[in-house]
């Protein structure tokens, strides 16, 4: 009984929340790509109930709902400690050797002929004039405008949808800065479907909403900040921006392209 009287409980917009920053995750580890993580925002943003909510995060693994690994028993050699100690030193020496290889992995930017100089560093931030304009040009050079399915725009890096020159119904995500190892995930869209113009946007007024976002979110002392173009319930003209922290606290707020505030859902309490 209690079980269904759960099941219909309706959902708070801290529920609602803290969804969006398990769906956030995902999203950053990869178990989710930009295409499920802007359908099940959008669900989260829309739900009613609990039970609504809890479908949308039950495939995914958090923090307190890792896989469970069953451990072989040990055979026959040395005592625990000493085996603990070798798996110790083979995980430094893999950490060592991992961080090398990220390190020199750094993502490189491909200069536009005639836009020299106004390519983004990897340091630079996206929500920057000089950061933004380079990446447009960007996108003017590698696929041919402005006009994306929608994009995932973070400070360092931005997840962008773009159409597949050749058929408007198939698309390709991208990532910029552009990575020399980078792994690009197609997808399928309708001909009729809406596409956003990141050129469109007041990258100005982005800027502005993201100063102000956590004091209106009420999320102290933020570690993740990102914009979402290219919302699937919305016109193509609103946004939404993201505000989380290390305490699995995030809010969000939607707003028009032109930076004039929709509707707020801060982190309560």
């Amino acid at each position: 009984m209690s079980g269904g009287v759960r099941r219909a409980t309706r959902a708070r917009d801290a529920d609602r929340s803290a969804t969006c920053a398990i769906l956030d995750s995902a999203l950053v580890d990869g178990q989710l790509d930009t295409v499920e993580h802007r359908e099940r925002i959008a669900a989260a943003m829309t739900a009613t109930t609990l039970a609504e909510l809890a479908a949308l995060t039950t495939d995914l693994q958090t923090p307190t709902r890792a896989p469970v690994v069953a451990a072989r028993p040990p055979r026959s050699g040395p005592g625990p400690r000493v085996y603990l100690a070798g798996v110790a030193l083979v995980l430094c020496v893999g950490l060592v050797v991992t961080m090398c290889g990220l390190a020199s992995a750094r993502p490189e930017v491909s200069t536009p002929p005639g836009a020299a100089g106004a390519v983004a560093s990897t340091d630079t931030d996206l929500f920057s004039a000089a950061g933004w304009q380079a990446m447009l040009a960007w996108l003017r050079f590698q696929h041919g405008g402005t006009v994306v399915v929608g994009a995932t725009v973070y400070p360092t890096y931005a997840v962008i949808e773009v159409l597949e020159p050749d058929d408007a119904r198939h698309t390709r995500r991208v990532l910029y800065p552009p990575r020399s190892t980078r792994s690009d995930i197609t997808g399928n869209r309708k001909l009729d479907g809406p596409l956003v113009d990141l050129a469109g946007v007041d990258d100005g007024a982005v800027r502005a909403l993201l100063a102000t976002a956590p004091e209106r979110l009420n999320v102290s002392n933020p570690t993740s900040r990102y914009v979402l173009f290219g919302f699937p319930t919305r016109p193509v003209d609103q946004i939404g921006v993201y505000v989380s922290n290390d305490h699995k606290q995030s809010g969000m707020l939607t707003a028009t392209v032109r930076g004039e505030v929709l509707s707020v859902s801060p982190v309560e309490g």
